[in-house]
C-alpha cells in the first residue's frame, strides 16, 4: 500500500490541506476555496475531502496526518512572553489563556474529531515544527540532493528565521533567530501602520512598493530611521528589533501607533 500523508493547516488563517502519495504532491487547497470565506481559518474540511477524492484514498488509507506546528511548544512561547514583558501584555494574556486552557492544548483531540467527519479510520496525529515544514517545502521537492535552506517568516513556535542543511532525506538546523525578533513580523508591523489588515494586506504594501523612488531623499531618511531605532541589522544577517516600538510580543496590535507616528514625524 502507498504511503499516504495529509498536511493539514488550521485555526489561524488560510487553512488548507495537501496530500503527499509516496512523497509527491497529489493534490492541495485552501478551504477558502470551498467556504467562499476569505482567510478561512476554521479546520479545512472541504479541502480535505477534496484532496482526498482527488487521489482517490479514503481517511482509512493515511499513514498519518500531519499538522502545521508543534501547539506544546508555541504554548510555552507565549507564557515565557508574557512572562518576560508582565505587567504589559496582562489583557492580552487573560484573553489568551482561555482559549488555549479549553482548546489549543488539545489539538489532537480536536483534530481527530474533525477528521473523523471525513470518514472512518484513525490515522497517527504528527506535530513537526513549523520552520522544519517551510524547509522540507523548499529541499525535498528542490533538484538538490544537498543544500542550504534559509526559511524566513513571521514566526513558528519560536523561531522566525532559520539556516539549515538538507542531504538526503535528513534536514538539520544549524541557526534560528527566535521570537519576538522577526523580518515577517517587522514587514506585518508596516503593513498595520499602513491602514492594512495583518495576513491579508501584505501583498498591497508590496504591491506599493514599485510606486516608490529607491533612490530619493525621503528613501533615505526612512531607511536611516527604519535601521537606526527600529531595528538592529547584524553582521550575521540577524535583524533584532527595537521593542519599544512594536506591540504585538504582549498586545491586540502590530505596534505603537503613537511611538510610529513620532518616529516618522507623521501627525
Amino acid at each position: 500500500m502507498p504511503e499516504a500523508i495529509l498536511g493539514v493547516s488550521a485555526y489561524y488563517h488560510d487553512s488548507a490541506a495537501a496530500l503527499l502519495v509516496d512523497g509527491v504532491i497529489v493534490a492541495a487547497a485552501h478551504e477558502e476555496r470551498f467556504s467562499r470565506v476569505k482567510h478561512d481559518a476554521g479546520f479545512p474540511a472541504k479541502a480535505c475531502e477534496y484532496v482526498l477524492a482527488e487521489a482517490g484514498v479514503k481517511l482509512a488509507d493515511l499513514t498519518a496526518v500531519s499538522f502545521y506546528d508543534k501547539p506544546y511548544l508555541k504554548f510555552e512561547r507565549l507564557l515565557e512572553t508574557y512572562h518576560g514583558f508582565a505587567p504589559k501584555g496582562l489583557r492580552n494574556f487573560l484573553t489568551a489563556m482561555p482559549v488555549w486552557i479549553k482548546e489549543k492544548l488539545f489539538m489532537r483531540k480536536m483534530l481527530r474529531e474533525e477528521l473523523a467527519g471525513l470518514g472512518e479510520g484513525k490515522p497517527k496525529v504528527l506535530f513537526p515544527e513549523h520552520h522544519l515544514s517551510h524547509a522540507a517545502s523548499a529541499f525535498y521537492p528542490s533538484p538538490f540532493d544537498e543544500a542550504a535552506i534559509l526559511t524566513i517568516d513571521g514566526v513558528g513556535e519560536w523561531a522566525t528565521t532559520t539556516i539549515g542543511h538538507g542531504r538526503g532525506g535528513e534536514i538539520t538546523f544549524l541557526r534560528e533567530l527566535d521570537f519576538p525578533h522577526s523580518l515577517g513580523l517587522l514587514y506585518s508591523a508596516f503593513t498595520y501602520f499602513g491602514g492594512f489588515k495583518v495576513n491579508s494586506g501584505e501583498y498591497k504594501l508590496m504591491g506599493l512598493a514599485p510606486y516608490g523612488n529607491p533612490d530619493g531623499e525621503g528613501t533615505a531618511r526612512y531607511k536611516k530611521i527604519i535601521l537606526g531605532e527600529l531595528v538592529d541589522l547584524r553582521p550575521d544577517g540577524s535583524v533584532l528589533g527595537n521593542m519599544d516600538y512594536f506591540d504585538y510580543a504582549t498586545g491586540l496590535t502590530m505596534v505603537d501607533d503613537a511611538a510610529f507616528a513620532r518616529l516618522f514625524d507623521l501627525p
